[in-house]
């Protein structure tokens, strides 16, 4: 699978189980790489998974989530 591929955030929430709101979130404030395209936001799985693997470092993470 290619995790450079653009995603939208729907289906972003639905591969990794958050909810496209809360990554819409996390988008806007800069915590999840990536970018508006018309009035939809895109990113990649690549990027959900640095997202991911950087709140694992702090300590604040859902054990339901795998890579």
């Amino acid at each position: 699978e290619d995790k450079t591929r653009l995603i939208s955030l729907p289906e972003a929430a639905e591969l990794y189980g958050f909810s496209a709101k809360y990554l819409g979130n996390l988008a806007k404030k800069g915590r999840l790489k990536a970018q508006k395209v018309g009035t939809s936001w895109v990113t990649t799985p690549q990027n959900v998974e640095d997202y991911i693997q950087s709140r694992q470092k702090r300590g604040t993470y859902r054990d339901d989530i795998q890579l």
